[in-house]
């Protein structure tokens, strides 16, 4: 018996990759060192990552295989070294932001935060030196001022929590990558790079709170309460300046303009710090 095997591929960010390669070449301008193609094999739909090494492939598969029964996530068909395919997942996109939805984005981030937390010693993680060294840097191109930073760096050393949590996160919970599956209404992120382990917990959902979810935070975090996921709340504004300084650092490497916000950090301007 044989059976028919019709291909047809498309890469959705050719002319995108092709600017960033140019910017880049001329400049400064990270850019990823990955290729994203939309293949249709006999019918069926599926994602072909093409990423810089095979260890990096290894890692999204063994961090999708853990939630693997979620449905949270894309289903990983095949790894091939550096190359790997996922399901294409269909639903609808995000278009209103309201209490529905932010219950079900704590519901999906409690279930990553639960999977395998451990709580470290902060001072023994490299967190407090990186917020350090990324402050330093937007200091050094100009992006934060002198009195600015050294403010900064003093309420650092208030909120700064002797312990925290590491495990699995989210990391880019911008709304075009998420879904709603139709039949069961949960959240689906489908870009599955995003995932990772041994982070920061907090870090990762940091990007939607200070973004699209703001007016939502604690309706988010009541949320993660209620689905009894590690208590990051009490520590949360030092994981969210952490997340500032990181963001802030990336966006200027990017050229992403709009996201280089020095007003970011005024709240973490303290007279009593």
């Amino acid at each position: 018996m044989t059976f028919p095997f019709r291909v047809q591929q498309k890469s959705p960010f050719l002319l995108k990759r092709v600017r960033y390669f140019l910017s880049r070449l001329f400049g400064i301008r990270l850019q990823k060192a990955k290729s994203l193609h939309f293949v249709t094999v006999n019918g069926q739909q599926f994602k072909r990552l093409i990423l810089c090494d095979v260890s990096l492939a290894s890692e999204i598969e063994q961090n999708l295989n853990r939630f693997r029964n979620t449905g949270q996530f894309p289903q990983p068909v095949i790894r091939y070294e550096r190359e790997l395919w996922v399901d294409y997942v269909t639903g609808h996109p995000i278009r209103n932001i309201d209490e529905g939805l932010v219950e079900k984005m704590a519901d999906f981030y409690s279930r990553l935060y639960s999977e395998a937390p451990v709580l470290v010693q902060t001072d023994e993680t490299i967190f407090p030196y990186r917020l350090n060294r990324d402050l330093h840097f937007l200091n050094q191109v100009g992006i934060l001022s002198d009195p600015v930073v050294k403010d900064v760096q003093k309420t650092a050393e208030i909120i700064c929590p002797p312990q925290c949590w590491l495990g699995f996160d989210y990391t880019d919970p911008v709304r075009k990558n998420f879904v709603i599956i139709p039949e069961n209404q949960q959240i689906c992120a489908v870009d599955v790079e995003g995932l990772v382990k041994d982070y920061l917990m907090g870090m990762g959902a940091a990007k939607a709170l200070v973004q699209w979810m703001k007016p939502f935070k604690e309706k988010f975090f009541r949320g993660l309460t209620v689905n009894a996921a590690p208590n990051l709340q009490e520590y949360y504004e030092f994981v969210e300046l952490c997340f500032l300084a990181q963001w802030t650092k990336r966006a200027f490497f990017e050229k992403d303009w709009k996201a280089v916000q020095p007003k970011y950090f005024d709240a973490f301007r303290r007279p009593e710090a």
